[in-house]
């Protein structure tokens, strides 16, 4: 004899089929259960910062809304946010530093992320200098003042590099092997110069690979900023125009730390 269901088991059935019913409405109704959004990531840190140039179908300065002069036709690609600035031979960019938002100082940290192309085998990526007096056009190397970072062959490798005048000399930063890149995995990295007074240092994604006493860097002479290219102030040794990508780059008036550095790395690497 089946014994009868009583009117609260009755409740507790109907109750437990309605939330079911519920559950599986939710995992594919029609519109969509709206889930709370996550909320944005915040923005990176615009403290000190003077020039940002994102490469986002432009060649302008977000900072003082002023263009690059383009050289040549440099396109653009898939960055590694958004757009990037695509070199191609006897291509590259200048930008006045008269236009910056600010004045260049004693402390400045220079980052932008970096896929490589390893042809040519050398290349100069952004460079800031002076007018080497008396030499011609295609032997300008005047290192005294300014910086350069650049790229050379390293067995098969490119290898990062920088350099840094001082006024009467020049500063070098190679971190050797730490500091190579696999042309034919060529993946993005992001690269920094911190120069502050007494010291200098290297970074790739926010990882130290080279450092050298500074006294300060001088900026006598120096009038633009080339990028994608050592055109047209440091030629003489081949490093010409880049066919890498190049992607936010930023100039900040401040020393940039590892750890701000890798914030910077995580931000524009997470989803």
């Amino acid at each position: 004899m089946r014994k009868k269901i009583s009117t609260y088991q009755i409740i507790l059935i109907a109750v437990f089929g309605m939330i079911i019913s519920s559950c599986f409405q939710d995992l594919d109704q029609n519109p969509p259960f709206d889930y709370p959004d996550e909320p944005p990531k915040p923005p990176i840190s615009e403290d000190g910062q003077i020039f940002y140039m994102a490469f986002n179908d432009n060649y302008k300065d977000v900072k003082s809304n002023k263009d690059a002069t383009k050289i040549g036709n440099p396109t653009f690609a898939e960055g590694k946010v958004e757009k990037a600035y695509a070199g191609t031979k006897d291509s590259y960019l200048t930008f006045k530093l008269s236009d910056l938002s600010a004045t260049l100082g004693s402390a400045v940290s220079v980052g932008f992320w970096y896929k490589v192309n390893g042809n040519p085998d050398r290349a100069g990526i952004v460079v800031i200098g002076p007018v080497s007096e008396g030499a011609s056009a295609n032997a300008q190397n005047n290192r005294t003042s300014g910086f350069r970072i650049f790229r050379e062959n390293a067995g098969g490798k490119q290898r990062i590099k920088a350099n840094v005048g001082n006024g009467t000399a020049d500063v070098w930063l190679d971190g050797g092997d730490k500091a190579d890149i696999d042309p034919a995995i060529s993946p993005w990295k992001y690269i920094t110069l911190v120069l502050t007074e007494g010291k200098a240092f290297f970074y790739i994604d926010g990882e130290e690979v080279a450092s050298s006493d500074l006294s300060k860097i001088s900026w006598a002479g120096c009038d633009i900023m080339s990028i994608g290219s050592g055109e047209p102030r440091f030629n003489e040794w081949g490093h010409l125009s880049d066919n890498s990508l190049i992607d936010e780059l930023r100039i900040y008036n401040r020393t940039l730390t590892a750890a701000q550095i890798k914030d910077i790395v995580n931000h524009d690497t997470e989803e």
